[in-house]
């Protein structure tokens, strides 16, 4: 074929791409049309792979021959995707200083499409049938439902549900969602984490029926691949269920936003690339299509709470408990004050251990937390003082009973556990406590109680987890002691005390965030005793009692608190009054990792980016044989960030190519 008459694509691939896109040709022969989003096979570097077209019978940029352009295979047998999940992708990438090739990616991983090849045409689903069961609300979630509706009938696209836990949040989220799929629009309903929504699947079912779709990363690829066809094809309306990466679905007839748990961190994907806030791209999208969201939470974030107070969000409070049950009462343990009277046993006050006592005698439930998984959080000599660590990360090694194994949690990285010292020939003992020791502990406490643990160590599988929360709904477990997994939105009838093992490890993190991360992981705990009516109570055990998050829970003036962490974010330059990004490096090379911080630091410089820190070890500054530096550039929160972010991008880019051996990442708004 002559180049002049040639068909040029331009396409993105599931790549690290410089520039972003791709170019190809359409060989003779290929008669099938190819829009933007149009699916085709091609070729790069000997390695076939599924692009996606973004602009067709385009010209080839300036300094690109049109002799090393390569034709496309084939036209792929998938529905081409919508316009507006191309523009996302682009302002994802353009948002979070990625490549629209690592969007793509983390949209629609290689296993996803494994069976791409097998049929072109996709049987086109029926419309699903909504279910006739009717959530009640009750007058004050009535009210609040009214308020919400209120605000989007005069143009505010944003809505803050602000709820106290078990105020029954979810009936309005369902009553929302029923009537936008009445009106033959979809429903996209996020939550932060995968429990969550396998929590939230019966329930819903109940309400929608055959109209809920849930979509996560542990589905296999061909039930996820399934969702995509129905979604595309665009005959039926759904609520779609799903973690964050449910954002990049193909929704053709989305009508309605619904975040869940708004604040919570796990919306945030660290690792790998696009480094994006699930929230954030479900706002970003909602603009784009012109679309309401309802944000929600009992803790709601101070970004949230600024966007409130500025005039960017309304809010619509829920104060009363669906239930009628009131906060459950805090009770503050001393450790120091115990330790000094030798009254513990254990990990455990003898104060905590008789509240424990009289709520067993009672068959009520109790609920454990610690934020260590793990029999033991270290390994010490007891005679040099020696600690094991990590052959490739500065950290302790954690010690597993069950296998007898040390562990690094960071990297991986495991071994036999040997008690001989090699250094002095003394006996390595364990410290401290994970929730491995504190179910051994407990069992010796309460030797007739039926004890389970629930971690990433039991409850890796689907099947294990179901067991375990099934187990304590039922009433067949007495105590279950867990780690972060335990606080997000459960309901025990039958539970009564929660307590908290070395709340400490959550009270002095080594960031500005500490305070808000404690306040909202203690209210969600708080949470899970407050939700019916009965004498529910919560323990903290701590060294620092006179905390200023613990007196603010036992107080009750969670909103002062929150307004006067907003006051000192405000005093010191911290968001949501600035914005933030995090530039990480690393190298095996101490040396050359500082080289590459230099470099960093003179290319910011000379592009005007001046308010950054120098380059800071983290507390684990060693992962996998690589040492670590962050680097913090503080933005203005106005339109100029966005051309600062842009100087920046250029300036790792320069750095990196001046040090290709250390790696730099950019982290834009990091949690």
């Amino acid at each position: 074929m002559n180049p002049g008459k040639r068909q040029y694509l331009e396409v993105i691939l599931p790549l690290k791409f410089n520039g972003g896109f791709a170019y190809y040709y359409v060989p003779e022969g290929v008669t099938d049309p190819l829009e933007r989003g149009s699916w085709v096979v091609v070729t790069m570097v000997h390695k076939r792979y599924l692009a996606v077209v973004n602009r067709s019978g385009c010209p080839l940029p300036d300094g690109l021959p049109a002799g090393k352009i390569l034709p496309i295979e084939k036209v792929a047998g998938v529905r081409p995707l919508p316009s507006v999940q191309l523009d996302l992708w682009q302002a994802v990438a353009e948002y979070y200083l990625c490549t629209v090739g690592e969007v793509f990616k983390s949209a629609y991983p290689a296993a996803f499409f494994h069976q791409t090849e097998k049929k072109r045409e996709i049987n086109r689903p029926q419309p699903a049938a909504a279910a006739a069961m009717e959530v009640t609300l009750s007058a004050d979630q009535q009210e609040a439902m009214n308020k919400i509706e209120a605000y989007f009938e005069n143009g505010r696209r944003t809505v803050l549900l602000d709820g106290i836990t078990s105020s029954g949040k979810t009936e309005i989220y369902i009553q929302l969602a029923k009537k936008h799929l009445h009106s033959g629009r979809s429903v996209l309903y996020l939550v932060p984490e995968i429990a969550m929504s396998r929590q939230l699947e019966r329930r819903l079912g109940k309400a929608v029926g055959d109209s809920l779709l849930v979509y996560h990363s542990k589905q296999t690829a061909p039930v996820r691949k399934k969702i995509f066809d129905k979604l595309v094809c665009g005959d039926g309306n759904y609520l779609i269920l799903g973690t964050r990466s449910a954002l990049f679905l193909p929704i053709v007839n989305l009508g309605f936003i619904i975040v869940d748990e708004e604040h919570d961190a796990s919306y945030k994907q660290d690792d790998p690339a696009p480094r994006y806030n699930g929230r954030d791209v479900a706002l970003m999208m909602a603009a784009k299509l012109s679309l309401n969201t309802l944000l929600g939470s009992s803790t709601p974030s101070l970004e949230s709470l600024y966007n409130v107070a500025t005039g960017k969000y309304a809010v619509v409070k829920l104060r009363k408990k669906y239930y009628g049950a009131e906060d459950a009462p805090v009770t503050v343990i001393d450790m120091g004050k115990v330790y000094r009277l030798h009254n513990a046993r254990g990990s455990f006050s003898m104060q905590l251990v008789n509240m424990m006592a009289a709520r067993l005698k009672e068959n009520r439930q109790v609920m454990v937390f610690r934020s260590r998984r793990s029999y033991s959080s270290f390994i010490q000599c007891d005679c040099c003082g020696d600690t094991l660590r990590c052959p490739h990360c500065n950290v302790s090694l954690t010690y597993h009973k069950y296998n007898n194994s040390l562990s690094c949690h960071y990297c991986g990285w495991h071994a036999p556990f040997e008690t001989v010292c090699k250094r002095c020939g003394g006996t390595y003992v364990t410290r401290g406590s994970g929730t491995e020791r504190l179910v051994e502990e407990l069992q010796e406490l309460f030797p007739e109680a039926v004890i389970a643990r629930f971690d990433a160590e039991t409850a890796a599988t689907r099947t294990a987890e179901k067991k375990i929360l099934g187990d304590f709904e039922s009433g067949a477990t007495d105590i279950l002691v867990g780690t972060q997994m335990i606080t997000k939105g459960f309901d025990f009838e039958n539970l009564s005390l929660v307590a908290v093992i070395g709340a400490d490890s959550i009270l002095s993190l080594q960031d500005f965030r500490a305070d808000e991360k404690a306040l909202y992981l203690l209210e969600q705990l708080r949470g899970r005793v407050s939700r019916r009516e009965g004498t529910g109570l919560m323990a903290i055990q701590t060294m620092q009692a006179d905390h200023p998050v613990l007196q603010a829970l036992q107080n009750g003036d969670r909103d002062a608190f929150r307004a006067q962490m907003l006051e000192q974010r405000k005093l010191f330059g911290f968001p949501p009054y600035i914005r933030l990004l995090q530039l990480t490096l690393k190298n095996p090379s101490t040396e050359e990792l500082h080289h590459s911080c230099r470099l960093v630091a003179r290319e910011l410089t000379a592009r005007k980016v001046t308010d950054f820190t120098p380059a800071i070890a983290p507390a684990v500054d060693r992962i996998a044989g690589k040492y670590i530096r962050y680097i913090w550039i503080k933005l203005p929160r106005n339109a100029a960030s966005r051309l600062k972010k842009a100087s920046i991008a250029k300036a790792v880019e320069a750095a990196h190519a001046a040090s290709p051996s250390s790696e730099i990442i950019i982290d834009v708004d990091p949690l």
